[in-house]
C-alpha cells in the first residue's frame, strides 16, 4: 500500500479540504491518505472551534484514511517548527509523497529552499531590524537571493515544508507536491463561491450562530450540524483572557521569563499592559501590547503558552520527543498500520496510558486540560480528552 501525507488542521472540514484529499490521490495514485491534524489548539495560538475528535470524525468521513495528532509542542509553533514537526511525523509513517495546497502550485518549493538555504547560510542581516516583523525580514531578504517573495500563507508553508525535507535529510525519501488552490482564499471572510468556502469564512458563521441551512452548501450535513451548534470553546476575548491576566498578576515577573518565547523584554511588556489597565478587554490590551516587531499569531501564541505555563525547558524536552499518536482510522488506514507497523520508530500511541499524561504526552495533556475547562457546556467539560480514550474508527472504504 502507497500512502500520500497531508499536514492539515481542519477547523473545520469542509468541502475545500475534500477537494484536497481527492486530488492528493489522483495527483500521486496513493490508496490511503494519511493526515497529520493539529490538536486541541492551531498554529495561530487560539482554540480549534471542535476538539480533535470531533474534527478526526470529520476528516475520516471526508477521506482521508488516518489521523495522527500533531503534538502541541509543534502544532502552535511559527511555520518552520510547524512543518518539521509534521515532516517528520509522515515521514515515519512511511508516506512517499506529501501533497499542499499553494497560490503559486507551479513552483518547484524544494529547489526554491535548497537555493535560499545555500544564500541565507551566513547571511543573518534579516534578524537585526527590529522596526518589521520576522516574517517581513525575512521575505526580503528571500527575495534579495532567490528572486520571488512568498507573501502567500500555503506558499510560504509549502516552503517550510520543503526546507524541512531537506534539512530531515528526506528529498531522496519523499516527494512534495503542490496542488493549485481553489476559489476561496485562506483568509477570505467571506462566501464568494457556492461550494467552497474558506475555514475562516465558516469560522465567521460558526461565531453568528449561523442555521445549519447556511453551511451546507460548504461541508458535508453531518459537519452542518455540527457547525449550527456553535464553537466548542470561548475564544481569547472571553474566558481566556480571564485567565491569562490572573496568570500575569499572580506570577513573579523572574517566573514568567521562564515560559516559552517570553523573551527579549516580552514578559515585562505583557506584565506593564495589564497591569497598567486590569479592566481592560482583550481588544483593547492587545492593541496596546502588539509591537511592529511581532505579529499578532506570534504573540498570541506566547500569550497560550503563558496561561499554560509551558516553560522554555518543558518545549525543548517536548520537541525531542515526538510521537506517532493516532486519533482515528478506517478500515484502509488500519490495513497501512498493520502493514508499516514494524518500520515505525517513532513511538505509536493508541490509547493513552497514565504513565504518558506525565512523561511524553504532558503538554498535550495540559492543554487538553484546559481546552476541556473552557469548554462551553457542561457534556464537554465532562468528556475527557485524552484518558481512557481510542481512537475514532468509522467503515468507511
Amino acid at each position: 500500500m502507497e500512502a500520500v501525507g497531508l499536514v492539515t488542521e481542519y477547523n473545520p472540514f469542509h468541502n475545500g479540504h475534500a477537494y484536497h484529499v481527492t486530488q492528493a490521490k489522483a495527483v500521486t495514485g496513493a490508496d490511503t491518505v494519511v493526515a497529520v491534524m493539529s490538536g486541541n489548539y492551531v498554529q495561530r495560538g487560539v482554540p480549534a472551534v471542535f476538539d480533535k475528535w470531533r474534527r478526526t470524525e470529520l476528516a475520516l468521513a471526508g477521506g482521508v484514511d488516518i489521523v495522527f495528532e500533531l503534538p502541541f509542542a509543534f502544532a502552535v509553533q511559527p511555520a518552520h517548527i510547524f512543518a518539521r514537526g509534521a515532516v517528520q511525523l509522515l515521514a515515519d509513517a512511511g508516506v512517499s509523497s506529501i501533497v499542499f495546497g499553494a497560490e503559486h502550485a507551479e513552483l518547484d518549493f524544494l529547489a526554491l529552499a535548497q537555493q535560499a538555504r545555500e544564500r541565507l547560510a551566513a547571511d543573518d542581516h534579516f534578524s537585526a531590524d527590529y522596526s518589521q516583523t520576522y516574517a517581513t525580514a525575512f521575505n526580503d531578504v528571500l527575495a534579495e537571493v532567490v528572486g520571488f517573495r512568498l507573501t502567500n500563507p500555503n506558499d510560504m508553508l509549502g516552503f517550510a515544508y520543503a526546507t524541512a525535507v531537506i534539512e530531515l535529510g528526506l528529498a531522496d525519501q519523499i516527494r512534495l507536491q503542490p496542488i493549485q488552490r481553489i476559489k476561496a482564499g485562506y483568509h477570505d471572510t467571506t462566501l464568494s463561491d457556492d461550494h467552497i468556502a474558506s475555514a475562516t469564512a465558516l469560522r465567521e458563521l460558526i461565531n453568528q450562530e449561523a442555521p445549519a441551512a447556511e453551511f451546507a452548501d460548504y461541508v458535508s450535513q453531518p459537519a452542518a450540524e455540527l457547525l449550527a451548534q456553535g464553537t466548542q470553546t470561548a475564544d481569547w476575548s472571553e474566558t481566556w483572557y480571564d485567565a491569562l491576566r490572573y496568570k500575569v498578576l499572580t506570577t513573579p515577573i523572574d517566573e514568567l521569563e521562564t515560559i516559552y518565547q517570553l523573551t527579549d523584554g516580552l514578559a515585562y511588556r505583557l506584565k506593564e499592559t495589564i497591569e497598567r489597565d486590569i479592566t481592560a478587554d482583550y481588544e483593547t490590551f492587545m492593541t496596546t501590547f502588539k509591537s511592529k516587531r511581532y505579529t499578532q499569531a506570534r504573540l498570541q501564541r506566547t500569550l497560550l503558552y503563558t496561561v499554560l505555563n509551558i516553560t522554555d525547558a518543558e518545549m525543548q524536552t517536548a520537541m525531542q520527543q515526538p510521537y506517532l499518536r493516532m486519533l482515528g482510522a478506517t478500515p484502509v488506514g488500519r490495513r497501512y498500520l498493520k502493514q508499516q507497523r514494524e518500520s515505525f520508530t517513532l513511538p505509536l500511541i493508541h490509547k493513552v496510558e497514565k504513565d504518558d499524561l506525565t512523561g511524553i504526552l504532558m503538554l498535550d495533556y495540559r492543554a487538553g486540560r484546559l481546552y476541556q475547562q473552557f469548554s462551553r457546556t457542561r457534556q464537554d467539560k465532562a468528556s475527557p480528552l485524552d484518558t481512557g480514550r481510542i481512537p475514532v474508527f468509522i467503515e468507511r472504504g
